[in-house]
C-alpha cells in the first residue's frame, strides 16, 4: 500500500519552500487529495496544476521559441492550459492551447476480493488498484510549432514523473506515448500533437460492523427422553 505522506495533510504543516513539494500541484489539488485520496478529476488538476506553473514563469520554458507563451489567470494569456470539458474555442483558435482528457481507466484486482485484512479494531480493509490515461492535446497555429510545444510538454512530465510517483504515492506515472501530429478539423490552421500518461493509483476503505463479530460459544445439548 502506498499511502499520502501524513505532513501533506497536517493542519499546523508550515507554508511551504519555494522547492517544497507541494509547490508542484496547485493548494485547491493538494486539499482534494488529502481528503478523498486520488481519483481520476483530481489527476486532471495536477496536469493542469504542473503545466500553469510550468508556463507561468519564463525561466522554466526550455525551447526559446515558447518562452513569449508565459501562462496568465486572466486574458489575454499567452496559453491556454485547460480541461477539455471547459474547452473554449474561441481562445484556442487564437493561441496556443494544451486541453487535459481523462481516458477510460480499469479496475485491477489485487486480491481475492480486495480484502488486505483486518485491523486491531476488528475493521475489514480493502484496497484495489486503478489503471488509466490522459492525454494531453497540444495545439499550436503551424506543425513545427505544435510539434515544439508537444516537446516541451514531454519533457516537463518525463523528468518529473519519478518525483510524482513516489510523492504522491501512485503506483505509475509515466509518459506513454507522443501521437503523430495531426491538423484539426475545427478550426483553421491549428494543428495538434497527443500525449498520452499513463497512471495507476491505490484505492484503499475499511468497512466497521454493524455488530460484533459472533464469538465461538459452547453449546450443550439436552439428549434426554
Amino acid at each position: 500500500m502506498k499511502p499520502m505522506p501524513e505532513s501533506w495533510c497536517a493542519e499546523d504543516v508550515a507554508a511551504p519552500e519555494p522547492q517544497d513539494r507541494k509547490q508542484l500541484i496547485g493548494h485547491e489539488t493538494a486539499a482534494a487529495l488529502c481528503h478523498t485520496g486520488w481519483a481520476p478529476i483530481i489527476l486532471t488538476g495536477l496536469f493542469r496544476d504542473v503545466l500553469v506553473r510550468h508556463f507561468s514563469e519564463e525561466n522554466n520554458i526550455e525551447m526559446p521559441d515558447l518562452r513569449k507563451l508565459i501562462w496568465r489567470e486572466d486574458p489575454p494569456t499567452g496559453i491556454l492550459i485547460e480541461s477539455v470539458y471547459r474547452w473554449r474555442g474561441d481562445l484556442t483558435e487564437k493561441r496556443p492551447a494544451v486541453l487535459i482528457k481523462r481516458n477510460a481507466y480499469k479496475n485491477v484486482r489485487m486480491t481475492i476480493l480486495d480484502n488486505v485484512g483486518t485491523d486491531e479494531e476488528g475493521f475489514d480493509n480493502y484496497a484495489t488498484l486503478w489503471v488509466g490515461s490522459h492525454t494531453l492535446f497540444c495545439i499550436h497555429g503551424t506543425g513545427a510549432s505544435a510539434e515544439i510545444l508537444a516537446t516541451e510538454v514531454q519533457r516537463e512530465l518525463t523528468q518529473f514523473a519519478p518525483v510524482f510517483t513516489k510523492m504522491f504515492g501512485l503506483h505509475k506515472f509515466k509518459v506513454n506515448e507522443v501521437g503523430q501530429i495531426s491538423e484539426l478539423e475545427e478550426a483553421t490552421e491549428n494543428f495538434l500533437v497527443p500525449i498520452t500518461i499513463g497512471w495507476a493509483y491505490e484505492e484503499t476503505w475499511k468497512l466497521e460492523p454493524e455488530s460484533l463479530r459472533m464469538m465461538a460459544m459452547d453449546i450443550a445439548f439436552n439428549l434426554d427422553c
